[in-house]
């Protein structure tokens, strides 16, 4: 049986670290009025922000009357400890604001503005970058098309990358996949350029190079979507136990399910999904084996933050494409066994998606 190995401890963690060619934008939400004027709002525009974001509009001065044209109004956004622009003219036609959010103002039967009247707009996030490093199989990079899209990562300084993942992607066989990696960067002559076989449903990557600046380069001119889709992005180690797991070792399906009886007994319900469940055992494992799993079981249990961070677990490296998203069991109970060999029996559960 072949190697095994654990991806975790994700070198791309901040969203700003992650950079999309393209991306789909989010939708921007219609106004919702705190006003006594007769004017209607109207919103517009594509968002481009990578998280979701409310919009606060209010008519700040009636100093030059209160119609449409006249009034004026500031903004700013609920993450902002202050209006971000005041004094402006309200208009009939489409202004920006911020983050491709627009607005504008219809005159209505009667007055159109009192001083204070205020709007709320919800603008969703983009399906950019930030989408690949949310650790949510149900949300998604999303391009604006296929033909020449790639994903760039900047890791601050050199870092050595063992392993790079794209799960859930929609490449199709006839994709031309590189992966590249520079100091510069030089996206011309980059010092590592590898040319990776889009294997599906996920892409899977080890490696062993030390760069600051990495791009995921897809050309799929033929893709039938029109455009590239991917779920998680993983850019970091690879830990490899001196040891795999056993033969004989357990994988099971389980079904997310909710069923309910009536009276006269009939048996209804409905299904979630399908997910994995996986029962390993090693042997022989040394101390360092030990420290990378006690590493492992700590990363994907966080008291700090109060999250859970999956892993990706690869069975076979030979076959890095049959990987699982999934986290282990709430208990890592190794077995001390004589000359510092240690044995440990492993669950793991795969986190599904749940649209699926």
């Amino acid at each position: 049986m072949s190697a095994c190995g654990f991806l975790f401890q994700n070198l791309a963690s901040d969203p700003d670290q992650v950079t999309a060619s393209s991306a789909r934008p989010g939708l921007v939400g219609l106004p919702a009025p705190r006003a006594r004027g007769a004017a209607t709002a109207l919103s517009g525009g594509e968002h481009t922000a990578g998280q979701d974001q409310v919009f606060l509009v209010e008519i700040d001065s009636l100093a030059a009357g209160a119609e449409v044209g006249q009034a004026s109004f500031r903004w700013r956004r609920a993450s902002s400890p202050g209006w971000e622009e005041s004094g402006r003219p309200t208009s009939a036609w489409f202004q920006d604001l911020a983050d491709g959010v627009r607005i504008k103002w219809l005159s209505g039967a009667g007055v159109d503005f009192a001083l204070g009247d205020a709007w709320t707009i919800l603008a969703m996030r983009s399906q950019g970058g930030a989408m690949l490093l949310d650790q949510d199989r149900d949300t998604e990079w999303v391009s604006l098309g296929c033909a020449n899209e790639h994903l760039t990562i900047d890791l601050g300084q050199a870092q050595t990358v063992s392993a790079l993942a794209l799960l859930d992607h929609n490449l199709s066989p006839a994709a031309e996949v590189w992966l590249l990696a520079d100091d510069g960067p030089d996206w011309e002559h980059p010092a590592l350029a590898r040319a990776l076989a889009p294997t599906s449903p996920h892409l899977v990557c080890l490696t062993d190079w030390s760069a600051r600046h990495w791009r995921l380069a897809i050309a799929d001119p033929d893709n039938p979507e029109g455009c590239l889709r991917a779920s998680l992005l993983h850019l970091g180690g690879c830990f490899r136990p001196s040891r795999t797991f056993r033969a004989g070792y357990q994988r099971s399906l389980v079904a997310g399910r909710s069923t309910t009886v009536t009276d006269a007994g009939k048996l209804g319900g409905s299904a979630r999904g399908l997910a994995q469940s996986w029962q390993i055992g090693f042997r022989g494992l040394t101390d360092a084996d030990l420290t990378g799993f006690e590493a492992l079981f700590a990363a994907c249990h966080d008291p700090a933050s109060g999250l859970l961070s999956p892993l990706i677990f690869v069975p076979f490296l030979e076959e890095p494409w049959r990987c699982l998203y999934c986290l282990p069991a709430t208990t890592l109970s190794p077995v001390q066994r004589h000359q510092g060999s240690h044995e440990l029996a492993l669950q793991l559960e795969e986190v599904i998606k749940s649209h699926v």
